[in-house]
This record gives structure tokens, sequence and C-alpha cells, in this order.
């Protein structure tokens, strides 16, 4: 019989994820001085006067964006005031750049394929610096020491740098926000990351659930600490917003774009 332990622990890996794919794009959106974006209420109105807006699924959208929500609010926030609690904040933010240093390789890939020479210089220089100074990254010395900071491509941006349309707009149970594009992107990115490499082929499980127990694991662990880092920064950036679902959506479409158009 199969063990339950790892049915649970990939059940709670995916409940998570939310905050691995959708929580660093939403915490861009709410740093204007990053993206150039604003988050007002007026400002997301406006944009919404200026998108080209594909949203045939708006019905299911706004299904599974109110479910993201009610899992956030009730399961994950509280798991990750309780980890703010437990754990250092400085232990914290070490975690939060140890994962950052460890997906390098899925932005230097992404920078690559975009012929973006300078961005996989940063991507190598910063690996370099904080895998060493910054002991395994948990120390960000290449931005603290250098003020040289990480590139922000992915492969929904190499797509797009492709030609490839970026399709209707779709909210996804747990990673929260992508158009039909980004989808495939999260894909490839997901599949970039070095626990999809590292654990079958280093640790090996002895069966496949353990294997998607460990990865999964990995994703929450990282999702947990990151929300801990601002268990708030959600909340806050939806307070005023009269439609919080129009407001999410407007301010990814935008904000992808940018990044695509970069």
């Amino acid at each position: 019989m199969v063990s339950r332990f790892p049915l649970i622990i990939l059940l709670l890996g995916l409940f998570t994820t939310v905050a691995c794919s959708s929580a660093d794009k939403k915490n861009a959106a709410s740093k204007p001085e990053q993206t150039g974006l604003t988050t007002t209420q007026a400002d997301a109105d406006e944009m919404e006067g200026e998108l080209i807006i594909s949203d045939p699924w708006e019905g299911f959208n706004r299904a599974i964006f109110s479910f993201n929500n009610v899992f956030f609010k009730y399961m994950l926030q509280p798991i990750a005031r309780g980890w703010n609690f437990i754990i250092p904040g400085f232990l914290r933010q070490g975690i939060h750049n140890f994962f950052n240093w460890a997906y390098t390789p899925g932005r230097l890939v992404s920078n690559l394929l975009q012929a973006k020479v300078k961005g996989a210089g940063k991507e190598i220089v910063q690996f370099a610096i904080n895998g060493t100074v910054g002991v395994l990254g948990f120390y960000n010395a290449s931005r603290e020491i250098f003020s040289l900071e990480q590139t922000n491509e992915d492969f929904d941006q190499v797509l797009g740098k492709w030609g490839v349309p970026e399709g209707p707009y779709v909210v996804w149970p747990f990673i929260g926000s992508y158009t039909a594009r980004g989808t495939f992107g999260f894909a490839g990115d997901v599949l970039m990351q070095p626990q999809m490499v590292i654990v079958p082929a280093y640790v090996e499980p002895e069966t496949l659930m353990a294997n998607v127990g460990i990865v999964v694991g990995v994703y929450s662990t990282r999702a947990i600490n990151r929300v801990s880092l601002d268990p708030d920064e959600y909340d806050n950036l939806i307070k005023d917003s009269i439609d919080p679902y129009v407001f999410i959506r407007d301010i990814y479409l935008q904000n992808t774009r940018k990044n695509v158009a970069d």
C-alpha cells in the first residue's frame, strides 16, 4: 500500500506552489520603482482602457481566483505566519536568497535563448559571487557588495521573443495568473529548476511517489518562506481595489508584456 505521507506532502506542495509562481509576480507589480507600474485602483482602470485583453474564460478564471484567495488566506498565510514566528528573519531571508541563487540556471538559459549576452553575463557573475562570498547564495553578496542584481528572465519571455502569441488570460488553481503562452513558459521554468534534476539523479528516491514528495517539499519550503517575509503583502496590494480580479489581471498582463518587449 502506498504510504499516505508522500500524498500529504504532494497536496501541500501543490497548494503552496501558488506562492512560488505568482507571489513574485505580485511582488514585482507592487514595487513601482522596479517595474514602472503603480498599484492604485485608478491606475488599474486606466490600464484596462489601454490594454487589449483576451479573457474568454472569465467565469472560470474568477472562480479559480476566488479559490486561490481562500486558500492563501486560510492555509498558506497562517502557515507562513507560524514560520515567521519560529524562524529568525535573517535565516528566512537567507533561505530566500539561496533559492534565488539556485534557480540561476533557468534565468541564464532564458537570457541565452533571447541572445541577451549582458544578462547572461550578469547571471554567471552573480552566481559565482553569491556561491562563494555569499556562502551558497545565503548572502546576496553580488547585490549588497557589488550592486549587481539578477535578471528577471523566464521562458514566457523567451517564447514571446520568438514570436509566440500570448493567447488568452487564464488563472490556474494554486499557480495563479498566466496567459496560454505563459503556461507553457511556466512548464519550461519548472523543468529548469535544480530539484527537478538533482532529486532523481542524485538523491534517487526508491519510488516515484517519494521522488514527487521531495520535489514538492522543496516547493513548499520555498513558498512558505517567501510569503513569511511579508505575509500582508498581497492583502495590501489589493485592499483598495474595487475588483481585485481585474486589478491583478491588468497588472499581470502589462507587466508580462513589458518584460517581453524589453
